[in-house]
């Protein structure tokens, strides 16, 4: 996804709202709306710059706030102005080269990484995009005493944030400034240039906290996001992943089987150390994951991994695991093959296994059997190995 900088107006005082104080200051569910807001940024990447404008009377109640929370450095507050439209011209000036700029209300609490990132791509692509919602109920239009009734399907709730180049909505400021035209939001002032703008399917929980009755609402959707979240990370508690790999036996090659090298007339054949096991057990990880498997991350096309020690791949794969989330429950792997015998060495490639994912032996197991000479591993001809892992969500998360 392109970067963005994005303007939070946090200016107004909200009188609806019948609070007595901004209502960006209000507690929902804990945490002040105007952090609610900020949040939604502080959690994307692609957010190069957050502009917060404020009413120059609170700068320092928001400046505590924002140190509480520990976003002080991350955010660039700016004096609003005496209309909503001044103050998201005061945000543009401190807007930093130029980019895709999204102007979004303090008091949206709820919207996505989803939309955000659709809003981006449109406004790259055409020069301005906002997010808007189709109405819900049947539109009437009075005038002078006459009643007419709209498409339906023709109109649409327009919210926050809205996106454009940076050129082109400073461009639509200065105009309006100069024509002295108050807009209702940023995209009609695009639209009197004469530019389209483009509509971005919003969501209906993308409210703007307004009236007191706004509050109960908003309580609803952080509800309802949690219970979501919880049932996600539920059902994402355990995941669980196979292996099977099979390397030739030749000569002139060492046998290397679970990090341990087995005296033995002749090696495994492969681009790396060729330890079938490792190699089973990082698929079965990566298998678990989502993530392909060792061939997609160590090609045998590569010469940086030619002869490479399988210990160092199974250590990055589980980097990989851990920078999913998880960690070994346990592992359950068989190595088939008529020779060489491998019942001596089984405790210790269950040691190094054990080491590599960072768990207790007990969590791994490694057990071996042949094919009562049947077969290419019962012609002696090479050795196959599988596994099966399962893996818990890491409890450090």
């Amino acid at each position: 996804m392109s970067s963005y900088q994005v303007i939070i107006l946090a200016a107004g005082q909200g009188k609806r709202m019948k609070a007595g104080v901004n209502k960006q200051f209000l507690s929902i569910n804990g945490k002040p709306l105007l952090i609610h807001t900020i949040e939604a940024f502080m959690q994307d990447d692609s957010c190069e710059q957050r502009i917060v404008v404020i009413n120059p009377d609170e700068r320092t109640q928001i400046e505590s706030l924002l140190e509480r929370f520990g976003y002080s450095s991350l955010i660039t507050l700016i004096d609003g102005g005496q209309e909503r439209q001044d103050s998201v011209y005061a945000g543009l000036q401190a807007v930093d080269g130029d980019s895709i700029v999204l102007i979004h209300d303090g008091a949206r609490p709820f919207v996505t990484k989803e939309s955000i990132r659709k809003l981006v791509e449109e406004a790259g692509e055409h020069g301005a995009a906002l997010l808007a919602v189709p109405v819900t109920d049947t539109i009437k239009q009075y005038q002078a005493g006459s009643l007419k009734t709209l498409k339906r399907d023709e109109l649409f709730a327009a919210q926050t944030p809205q996106a454009f180049r940076y050129g082109l909505i400073m461009a639509a400021h200065e105009h309006a400034k100069d024509e002295q035209y108050l807009g209702t939001d940023d995209a009609s002032l695009v639209e009197r240039l004469g530019e389209n703008v483009e509509v971005v399917q919003g969501s209906y929980d993308n409210i703007k906290l307004t009236t007191p009755e706004d509050i109960e609402k908003a309580e609803t959707i952080i509800h309802k996001r949690s219970a979501a979240l919880e049932a996600k990370e539920e059902k994402d508690m355990f995941r669980v992943g196979q292996g099977f790999d099979v390397h030739q036996l030749v000569e002139g090659r060492p046998c290397i089987i679970g990090g341990i090298e087995i005296p033995y007339e002749k090696g495994l054949l492969g681009h790396s150390d060729a330890d079938v096991l490792l190699h089973t057990v990082a698929d079965a990880c990566l298998g678990a994951i989502g993530e392909g498997d060792i061939g997609k991350h160590f090609p045998d096309t590569e010469p940086e991994f030619k002869d490479a020690d399988s210990m160092k791949l199974l250590e990055h794969v589980w980097s990989i695991v851990k920078g999913h989330g998880y960690e070994l429950g346990n592992i359950d792997c068989t190595i088939i093959a008529q020779a060489p015998r491998m019942s001596p060495y089984t405790t210790a490639m269950q040691s190094n296994i054990a080491r590599i994912l960072e768990a207790e032996t007990s969590q791994v197991n490694v057990k071996a059997t042949t094919t009562e000479k049947l077969g290419f591993p019962g012609r002696k001809e090479g050795v196959a190995a599988q596994a099966t892992v399962l893996l818990t969500r890491s409890k450090s998360l």
